[in-house]
């Protein structure tokens, strides 16, 4: 498990710092390509009224701007949201980087919505209903897997087990049986377990 760190953890939480500074890859993109296109379309020349489009919609669409994809900023946000709390209570850094990623995501995407692309068309309450309703799982999966993280005794009681040569791997001490037994990990595990009761009693009696 301590190699779990060095090597998985490793790069999730480089994953997540490249993905933080990604919204200003796509801002520039955003910008940079359409402004391409259209230097292309003039001949590189300064005259917004010449063009080699032969409809009037294909020289709209050229310089109106592309659509605002709206579901995939969501998944982006879902998934940035999910391995901070999935990882987040074994790795405390994956929560500062998160709240860095969403800043740039909210600077960037109000860039973009305000200047680059057209009016987003009219849509209801389903999406944001839909990602509030994923979004009620994070909690109870961060107190699961944090618990399940902070109990294990390699890395808190630096607990190990003898191995004959480097060809053999180290076994580990950290079984499921181990919720029965009570140790600095066990608040977390009753507050996943209220969590569940909660949802439970929610769900039945909504």
């Amino acid at each position: 498990m301590p190699e779990w760190y060095g090597v998985v953890g490793f790069l999730i939480t480089k994953t997540m710092i490249i993905n933080s500074i990604m919204p200003y890859v796509g801002l520039c993109t955003a910008f940079a390509i359409p402004a391409l296109k259209r230097k292309m379309d003039r001949s590189f020349g300064s005259d917004v009224y010449k063009t080699k489009k032969t409809s009037m919609a294909m020289y709209k669409k050229l310089y109106s701007g592309a659509e605002y994809v709206i579901h995939f900023k969501n998944s982006g946000i879902l998934n940035i949201t999910y391995m901070t709390m999935m990882y987040g209570v074994g790795m405390p850094i994956l929560f500062p980087v998160a709240a860095f990623n969403f800043f740039n995501q909210y600077l960037c995407e109000r860039i973009i919505v305000s200047y680059n692309v057209p009016l987003p068309p009219a849509l209801d309450d389903n999406l944001t209903n839909n990602m509030i309703s994923l979004f009620y799982w994070a909690p109870l999966l961060m107190l699961l897997n944090g618990y399940w993280m902070l109990s294990n005794p390699e890395i808190f009681e630096n607990s190990y087990a003898y191995v004959p040569d480097t060809i053999t791997k180290m076994k580990s001490s950290h079984y499921v049986s181990s919720i029965f037994s009570v140790n600095w990990a066990s608040p977390v595990l009753l507050m996943a377990a209220a969590s569940i009761f909660m949802v439970i009693f929610t769900k039945v009696f909504s």
